[in-house]
């Protein structure tokens, strides 16, 4: 992710990918198909789940700038009206201009009754190409944690499913770009980053069995 992006002008990001050679056609087509069928997703979820290393998805959405945005997400799955959009942008705006910081837009949408937490979990899905786990039934492992760095990953509300000799599998609460370039730069040679999403409060509660293991139920 260290480098500049660049538009992928009229082409769509399945062109791009078998262009470049990050795909085959038959990838594509196979992708292509699925698409017509579930019109909801997106062709980067497809492409991952029939084996296309999500990293390869990622670099391409964020070199060729085909990464559509939260808003124009909840307004493509019908979970919001584009004028509903466009308030919410419009009171973003004016919170800038006072306050001098950007609230989040998914968190305006919640605050004014247009969204769920859960559409909004969906959107960043979408979003940043990570599928949605349930983390309720997982049990941390404080050695995976050690993997990213503890302190860092309490912080970064990030939780290490698994650490093999080619992929270490993360779950965050709260992806941003910001994050994703520190982990990208955290990932040792010759292996990749798989990247899932949970609910914060999913996460949270994860986090705090690694604090004190003594919180889980069967010590209870």
């Amino acid at each position: 992710m260290e480098i500049k992006s660049k538009s992928g002008g009229d082409k769509t990001l399945g062109q791009l990918l078998v262009e470049k050679g990050l795909i085959r056609q038959e990838q594509l087509d196979q992708a292509l198909k699925i698409k017509d069928e579930q019109p909801g997703k997106y062709l980067g979820e497809i492409l991952f789940e029939i084996g296309v290393p999500q990293e390869k998805i990622n670099r391409a959405l964020y070199y060729f700038n085909k990464r559509k945005s939260i808003g124009e997400i909840l307004v493509d799955q019908k979970m919001i009206t584009r004028e509903q959009l466009e308030e919410a942008l419009s009171k973003q705006k004016k919170i800038k201009e006072k306050w001098g910081h950007t609230r989040p837009l998914g968190l305006l949408l919640i605050e004014m009754g247009y969204i769920n937490s859960r559409g909004y979990l969906t959107a960043l899905s979408k979003h940043f190409n990570m599928p949605i786990l349930s983390m309720k039934d997982y049990q941390p492992n404080t050695q995976l944690q050690k993997v990213l760095g503890e302190r860092y990953a309490m912080e970064r509300k990030i939780i290490v499913l698994e650490n093999s000799a080619k992929t270490i599998k993360l779950v965050l609460a709260e992806p941003s770009t910001q994050i994703m370039e520190e982990l990208q730069k955290a990932v040792p040679p010759g292996k990749t980053m798989e990247y899932y999403l949970a609910s914060y409060s999913e996460i949270e509660e994860s986090l705090r069995k690694v604090a004190d293991p003594f919180s889980f139920t069967q010590y209870r």
